[in-house]
């Protein structure tokens, strides 16, 4: 939003979310780790040292349980992202409904001025006396020194 009144304030833009923060992008990033291990146990890979189908079991269950988890905090995050960013738009559009009223009171003040003017050429406006001052400049003296081809 422009903080001067020489021209039209422009519409705020709709935006789907706001961007992403350090918190949601490492939650983001475990539940994709977390989704890849389960693939690894799943496959049984070498990483993965299991020996007993207990143990596999448990750590098949373990990733389950917390890629579930950390997917839903994605998924709450996204949806508290757009929340905040739907709030943001409504208190930008206020902010630009004030500044389009007063933009337009202005604007008829200035056509109000500029009519009134138009109607009276003869009526000069006097102009504001301006005081000069001297100021005076200090410049150090130069120091002249021979150029290389002289030496």
């Amino acid at each position: 939003m422009p903080k001067t009144f020489d021209r039209a304030p422009e519409l705020p833009k709709v935006r789907r979310r706001i961007g992403r923060d350090t918190t949601e992008l490492m939650i983001t990033s475990l539940a994709l780790l977390g989704t890849a291990g389960i693939v690894a146990v799943l496959l049984r890979l070498s990483v993965f040292d299991i020996s007993s189908q207990e143990e596999y079991d448990q750590t098949k269950y373990f990733l389950m349980a917390s890629t579930v988890v950390l997917w839903l905090v994605v998924v709450r995050l996204e949806l508290t992202a757009k929340r905040k960013a739907e709030q943001l738009y409504d208190t930008q559009m206020k902010e630009y409904e004030i500044m389009r009223t007063k933009w337009l009171e202005i604007a008829s003040k200035k056509l109000e001025r500029d009519a009134q003017n138009s109607m009276n050429p003869n009526v000069m406006i006097p102009p504001k006396p301006v005081s000069n001052q001297m100021v005076e400049i200090k410049s150090e003296p130069e120091v002249v020194t021979g150029s290389d081809e002289e030496n």
